[in-house]
């Protein structure tokens, strides 16, 4: 996936778990993040609470003051950037982090945008339970992946 955090405009990304967005049975699962641009401060680079990851997943907000749906978050009043461990990176660098680690983002204020390319690495018995691309298949990196009861075999023609 990529993500785009344009110039002057790129909000800030609430403190959040990317567990929220593509739910999984467990923590065998890590977020890559290969920046194609350097990052600091000023462009919104990544921000983690140290040790996040421990606790596990974690009740996310997802739905507003008026009941609509929103991008999930945790609660603003307990967790905040301020607290948070800055890593910047130059581009090329890769940051990997376990997808219950909290995370977040300032505002790119420069006047060039921030790009990011996310990629997920698990380990094929840990399944998806819900959230973004949920049943389709991965790339089998290492290793061999039993097909399931009832699923189809992947075909490239």
């Amino acid at each position: 996936k990529m993500f785009i955090k344009p110039s002057e405009k790129g909000s800030p990304f609430p403190m959040h778990q990317d567990w929220a967005f593509y739910k999984h049975a467990d923590n065998r699962y890590a977020d890559l993040l290969v920046h194609l641009d350097d990052t600091c401060h000023a462009t919104g680079e990544i921000r983690f609470v140290d040790r996040s990851h421990k606790p596990g997943a974690l009740d996310h907000i997802v739905k507003d003051e008026q009941g609509k749906g929103c991008t999930p978050h945790l609660p603003f009043e307990q967790y905040s950037l301020e607290n948070t461990v800055a890593v910047p990176a130059k581009r090329g660098d890769i940051v990997v982090f376990n997808i219950h680690t909290i995370h977040g983002s300032h505002v790119n204020t420069t006047d060039k945008m921030r790009r990011l390319v996310r990629l997920g690495y698990k380990h094929p018995d840990n399944l998806q339970i819900e959230g973004q691309s949920k049943g389709r298949p991965g790339w089998i990196v290492w290793g061999r992946r039993e097909r399931g009861e009832g699923q189809m075999q992947f075909r490239i023609d």
